[in-house]
């Protein structure tokens, strides 16, 4: 059996070393290839396109390694999708990180004590911060109970309440966005949300970049109409130089790196060879995200 992966070639978090490579395709008896293979019976990655459905016609089960897609396509009839629900966990500790960062005015730091007087204010005991998030998946709920451990007030916009979204973002301290991307989230975060949210309030995003009309987000920072943002994603990645979003002083950007631990590869690497096992058994695979005759679960 050929698994194609596109998990070679990138950053050690995204890279299947050789050496475990060897040693699935031992044990399973399967020959892991990392170029397209019309042979291919299984997809292990996180870069799924059409390209990939085109060239590969024989695929019977895709496997995501992280809890998403992006949403661009239908998968096809027959094929079974599994994810890796545990491989994002790291992403709710980092927006718990972001928040932290926030609240304590980390972001406005200077060795001038008098100089942070202005931002002792916005500086809250958790009992008296709100939160708000947005999207209620995998990643929404981690960071539910990491933030209500501490005496954060939580609030939450699933798929029942998501069109309320300018009116709920209102009178939190932070917003932050778990939304995967398909075609009722794109751009959701827009000009109206923006500028319902209160002036002291901040967004984060460790959702998908493409769920935020970067354009708008841009003017409120810009006009101060929030008091800052903390972005893991963008809606090009990698950032570009000249993206207007890094000569704002009240934004902290990293490179999409929320979810990245030393645990991470471990998890993903360990999800897959669970299913690959099941699947040699004509087991039920765990994690399914879509099943053979095209219903989402």
């Amino acid at each position: 059996m050929i698994i194609y992966t596109d998990l070679h070639n990138r950053t050690k978090n995204y890279t299947l070393p050789e050496d475990r490579k060897q040693e699935i395709n031992k044990k399973f008896n399967v020959q892991i290839v990392t170029t397209i293979n019309s042979k291919a019976e299984v997809y292990w990655g996180d870069k799924l396109t059409n390209e990939h459905l085109i060239k590969m016609p024989n695929l019977k089960w895709i496997h995501l390694s992280k809890t998403g897609w992006h949403g661009k396509f239908n998968f096809p009839d027959g094929v079974i999708v599994t994810y890796s629900p545990k491989s994002s966990e790291g992403v709710a500790e980092y927006a718990l990180t972001g928040i932290l960062y926030l609240l304590r005015g980390i972001d406005r730091m200077d060795l001038n004590r008098k100089s942070f007087d202005s931002n002792m204010e916005y500086i809250l005991p958790f009992n008296e911060v709100k939160c708000l998030i947005v999207g209620y998946g995998n990643i929404g709920k981690k960071l539910v109970g990491l933030l209500k451990s501490i005496g954060i007030k939580v609030d939450v916009i699933d798929k029942t309440n998501f069109q309320n979204l300018d009116e709920l973002v209102k009178n939190n301290n932070f917003v932050i966005n778990c939304l995967p991307l398909n075609n009722s989230t794109k751009e959701c975060f827009k000009l109206s949300t923006f500028t319902s949210m209160s002036s002291y309030s901040y967004f984060i995003n460790v959702g998908r970049g493409e769920t935020v009309n970067e354009k708008d987000l841009f003017y409120v920072l810009d006009n101060n109409l929030i008091r800052g943002a903390f972005l893991d994603v963008v809606q090009n990645e990698p950032i570009k130089k000249d993206n207007q979003l890094l000569y704002l002083d009240n934004i902290f950007i990293s490179p999409h790196i929320a979810n990245f631990s030393n645990k991470s590869q471990d998890i993903q690497i360990k999800d897959f060879i669970v299913n690959l096992s099941r699947y040699n058994q004509n087991k039920p695979l765990l994690n399914v995200v879509y099943n053979s005759i095209g219903e989402r679960i």
